[in-house]
């Protein structure tokens, strides 16, 4: 049996919960999709949010189209860390009242030179019952799962297999730019980051852009073996993650941001899926002078708690009127600076246990 502490805020009023698991065979262990019941996750935290100092890599991968002057180094403003911290406590608490296991990230043991703990999607990835720690290319990325060193050694514990790909040197050699000044990734190193992924059963769809890059995807290949296949995607979105491009609903359903997908290059593994095409999205008003860190399309950013029901911003009626024609409810939360912070719901969680 084990004590797994959750922390809740409702209502303005913090309390931690206590849950007692009993483990043993029927123990319910690890993620193979996005749409199975959710049972168990991490919500992250914005405690501790900066900009650190400038190199290469954060530079190529996350502020690409900014001038190194208009990016502003240290930490973020009190209020907008404040706020992105109530949503995300309300965001924690919604997920406990629908009976799931919530963790929260431990910042004791924050590197001086980490980036953040908002987004654990971008980091780890569950795989089946298998924890992968992933290389990302940003230099200030290779600390990040310290805040959830304690939770993968409790699952770990309870039998889930841990897994840390190559540290990365980043060299300059693994940086490139095209004609038109677009960011991408040499094949020097294992480089790709969690969110570049997205897991559908047996499958895993692998964005190549300048957080993934081939030779990432080949890694993952080998340390999944048989059982999982890793299709690559190469001519979606040169920028970044995966989870606000293609949202698989559920069996045969799937969710294509249009701006992105089209009937050309969508992934041969959804061609017989129904879809739904989203043609826009809405943003949160511009509240500093700080570099976003996502466009508008984060808004499509979503977690699916099951088949049926899922956490949307409360802000994007396309996206939820949409969800309702396939008779998937909508829980309408807000994250206010999900574009400053460059993370929606699918990205600040991280599901550790689904059933299916």
């Amino acid at each position: 049996m084990i004590l797994i502490s959750i922390q809740n805020t409702i209502e303005g009023t913090k309390r931690i919960d206590y849950v007692f698991l009993e483990y043993g065979m029927e123990e319910k262990m690890g993620c193979n999709n996005d749409w199975g019941q959710l049972k168990e996750i991490i919500v992250g935290t914005a405690k501790g949010y900066r900009i650190p100092e400038l190199n290469r890599s954060f530079k190529s991968c996350q502020f690409p189209e900014y001038d190194e002057k208009d990016i502003q180094i240290g930490p973020y403003p009190d209020w907008v860390i404040k706020e992105a911290e109530e949503d995300l406590d309300k965001l924690a608490a919604t997920l406990s009242v629908h009976g799931i296991i919530v963790h929260r990230p431990d910042t004791t043991y924050n590197h001086p030179d980490n980036w953040h703990h908002y987004s654990p999607r971008d980091c780890t990835l569950i795989v089946g019952d298998t924890i992968i720690e992933t290389p990302s290319p940003i230099l200030n990325r290779q600390y990040e799962t310290w805040g959830y060193r304690n939770i993968f050694n409790s699952l770990h514990e309870r039998g889930y297999k841990w897994i840390k790909a190559p540290t990365p040197i980043l060299f300059d050699e693994d940086f490139k730019e095209d004609v038109k000044g677009v960011p991408s990734l040499n094949n020097e190193e294992i480089l790709f980051e969690a969110a570049n992924c997205i897991r559908v059963n047996d499958d895993i769809l692998f964005q190549v852009s300048n957080t993934g890059n081939e030779k990432g995807a080949r890694w993952l290949q080998d340390v999944l073996g048989d059982k999982y296949k890793v299709h690559l995607c190469e001519n979606l979105y040169s920028y970044a993650h995966l989870d606000s491009t293609i949202i698989p609903l559920r069996e045969g359903l799937v969710m294509y941001n249009a701006s992105r997908v089209n009937e050309d290059n969508e992934p041969e593994l959804f061609k017989s899926w129904d879809k739904i095409w989203i043609q826009e999205c809405r943003s949160n008003p511009r509240q500093t002078n700080l570099p976003w860190g996502a466009s508008e399309w984060i808004g499509m950013n979503m977690l699916n708690i099951d088949k049926h029901l899922a956490v949307v911003d409360k802000k994007q009626t396309e996206v939820i009127d949409k969800l309702k024609e396939y008779y998937i409810d909508v829980i309408p939360l807000e994250l206010r600076h999900d574009r400053l912070l460059a993370g929606g719901f699918h990205c600040v969680t991280l599901d550790l246990v689904r059933d299916g």
